[in-house]
């Protein structure tokens, strides 16, 4: 068993240094969006892809293992969580698991804050793209000011350049 635990730390080592892999990722992704920089873009967008990958890799030797330990401690592999499985087993691997617990916990909540952020910046990149096209969408429009006659066309909102709402 103990064999099972250390091969499920290495495991777990290896996760960890993922998911800070892709933190990193993130974080270029970030100043890609800020500098719009569409290389850089689709560069950190492979570099997740490929790190995607290797976790799913990963995680399924650690469901293996996992399951593994299940049987030889008696309890369900769906219930054994690190916290849960930290407190069935002895010194010293109790103490890795349960800094591996934190680890993964301050990971998966700096990813999800970077996540969102990236998010928010998409979501504003688009809605400017939106606005650019409906004001290029304006002033193109087929119908002229001025009519033969002389007389102007009273437009709806040709010509506008500034957007009343933020």
């Amino acid at each position: 068993m103990e064999l099972l635990l250390n091969d499920l730390l290495g495991l777990l080592e290896g996760e960890i240094g993922l998911y800070a892999s892709m933190l990193l990722a993130l974080q270029k992704e970030k100043k890609a969006i800020v500098d719009s920089n569409h290389e850089e873009l689709s560069e950190t967008s492979r570099e997740k892809e490929n790190l995607f990958l290797k976790i799913r890799i990963l995680e399924e030797q650690r469901l293996s293992i996992l399951e593994s330990l299940a049987r030889n401690l008696g309890h369900p592999a769906q219930d054994l969580t690190l916290s849960k499985l930290s407190q069935l087993v002895q010194e010293p691997q109790s103490t890795q698991l349960v800094g591996c617990h934190s680890t993964f916990l301050s990971l998966a909540q700096s990813i999800q804050e970077i996540n969102l952020s990236n998010k928010a910046l998409l979501t504003h990149s688009l809605d400017l793209v939106n606005g650019s096209l409906s004001l290029l969408s304006d002033l193109l429009s087929s119908s002229p000011v001025y009519y033969r006659t002389g007389k102007m066309e009273a437009g709806d909102q040709s010509g506008r350049l500034l957007s009343g709402k933020i």
